[in-house]
């Protein structure tokens, strides 16, 4: 009898050695059939095709767009093309290039002419009246080798909510791997630089600029991975930039190079104010981001010379079959200052933010079905992030980085998209009942956070007690830290009758019908 126990262990044993096998051979098989892709940014500071402008170049450096003649546009464009084609990357996104046709198509051309490859710009129908705007209005664009990658949908604005210049400094743009269909977004931004007499207003541009960009970003619906880069103007730490990271976003040039990474160089000191973000899904399959200190003499105080007063950097992908996403919250009766929360209503119902076009309407809901004590949502977008005022009291902010606030007393919920102006006035109690809900309580206008039946929204209401059909929240707790124990702490993430590949709680894991894998083996 032992015998055969020992032969039926060895049996068990020996067909999960050939499953995991199997899957680490095809795994190896579909990571070699996937391509790398390279994608370089840089602000170019002000490239423009037009010489028209009756300016003439100033201090003997190429590095200003000041020149009156074609002999000075070429200067500058064989510097930037000179200097990035030796990296024959797949995208090149630009900042600080003119708004119009022309200048991603001589850029495109050039840079066919030194690679003997075939770049084409991407047409974003952007243009100025040069009547009004002399010296020029700029904008952020692609150009990309048509050989490996190929533009997926329309050019589009991120600038949700802005009129000004930033519809075209702030674009975004899938594109598609040729060799194994794969699609991501990269969106190329340029946010408000500090050249105001008030710093705060500098500061709180850029926070609606982020704000902005999360609402943008909501237009990449062919593909969840997503690059944000570009200009930000702003060092980690800033809240245009904590917002991104709040909504599931990491900065990759600190990830891969470390803490020492700077990409703009005042006279001898420089920081990192252009970035690279990615969300969960871009992350895993991005090897290497850095910047390239050695393209760009500026960064080593060659300033009469440099193209630019930014230095480029280079992100490399090994785009890979794409993740399913999953976010899964667990059901709290305690809540953690800085952590996000979803609301939801007799176990059946999850509040939505604010659309993204508004700045005022009654939240509506969607529904969800618990598996027990968690909820799985495809996206993160329904979460709000409890920050703390530092009373035990707490600002609410949805994922697009705005404050919720009540406006005289109204039931509706208003979204604060001006930064600073109206947050500090809405702090929040936020109390767990006997019955396991929280009374969300706004201590100004002393309205409750609840769902009414009648209306099938949420609202503020003064109330103290409910109606049939009326419920206060439950609050499901998401925690990118907390990694479960074993498959079964996440039961709504259940076995698939085919291998596939899951991102849960933000990571990367291979399911297949026998057991699930990481990177380390199996759980």
């Amino acid at each position: 009898m032992n015998s055969q126990k020992t032969q039926n262990h060895q049996y068990i044993m020996s067909r999960q050695r050939l499953l995991l096998t199997l899957i680490v051979v095809a795994m190896t098989v579909h990571s070699s059939l996937a391509q790398q892709i390279k994608v370089i940014g840089q602000n170019v500071q002000n490239f423009f095709y037009s010489v028209d402008r009756g300016r003439t170049q100033g201090s003997g450096s190429i590095s200003m767009s000041y020149y009156s003649t074609e002999a000075g546009r070429d200067t500058k464009l064989n510097a930037i093309v000179g200097t990035l084609s030796q990296y024959e990357a797949d995208v090149y996104a630009f900042n600080e290039v003119e708004c119009c046709a022309e200048v991603l198509q001589l850029l495109a051309q050039r840079m066919t002419e030194y690679t003997q490859k075939t770049y084409l710009p991407v047409a974003d129908g952007l243009t100025y009246d040069k009547s009004t705007e002399p010296d020029g209005a700029i904008k952020s664009g692609f150009i990309y080798n048509a050989t490996t990658v190929e533009p997926v949908g329309d050019n589009v604005t991120t600038a949700v909510g802005y009129k000004n210049v930033y519809p075209a400094t702030m674009r975004m743009q899938a594109f598609k791997a040729k060799s194994t269909d794969e699609v991501f977004y990269i969106s190329m931004n340029h946010f408000k630089a500090s050249t105001s007499a008030d710093p705060l207003y500098d500061t709180n541009q850029r926070e609606s600029n982020s704000i902005s960009l999360l609402k943008g970003l909501d237009q990449a619906v062919l593909d969840p991975d997503i690059l944000v880069m570009g200009d930000l103007n702003s060092e980690m730490g800033e809240q245009c930039l904590n917002n991104l990271v709040d909504a599931g976003y990491t900065e990759q040039i600190l990830e891969h190079e470390g803490s020492e990474a700077a990409s703009h160089w005042y006279i001898a000191d420089g920081s990192l104010i252009d970035h690279v973000f990615a969300n969960s899904t871009m992350a895993a399959q991005i090897t290497d981001a850095r910047m390239l200190y050695v393209a760009n003499p500026h960064s080593t105080g060659s300033y009469s010379t440099a193209y630019s007063d930014h230095d480029p950097y280079m992100v490399t992908l090994n785009l890979q079959a794409q993740p399913e996403v999953k976010y899964c919250y667990k059901k709290v009766n305690n809540v953690t200052p800085g952590r996000s929360y979803i609301m939801v209503f007799n176990d059946e119902m999850v509040a939505n933010a604010v659309d993204i076009t508004k700045t005022y309407e009654y939240l509506t809901i969607s529904a969800v079905s618990p598996d027990g004590d968690v909820i799985t949502l495809p996206s993160n977008r329904n979460s709000y992030k409890l920050e703390p005022v530092g009373d035990g009291t707490y600002f609410i902010k949805d994922h697009y980085g705005r404050y919720l606030y009540q406006y005289h007393n109204g039931t509706s919920y208003n979204s604060s998209t001006n930064a600073g102006t109206l947050k500090d006035a809405h702090a929040h109690n936020v109390t767990l009942q006997s019955d396991g809900t929280f009374h969300v309580h706004n201590i100004l206008s002393n309205g409750n956070i609840l769902y009414e039946k009648k209306y099938n929204t949420c609202s503020w209401r003064d109330w103290t007690s409910l109606n049939t059909g009326n419920y206060w929240p439950t609050l499901w707790e998401y925690d990118p830290d907390v990694t479960p124990s074993a498959i079964t702490d996440v039961p709504v993430c259940r076995q698939p009758a085919t291998t596939i590949k899951v991102v849960e709680q933000g990571r990367i894991i291979i399911k297949t019908p026998r057991g699930n894998y990481n990177v380390n083996g199996t759980y």
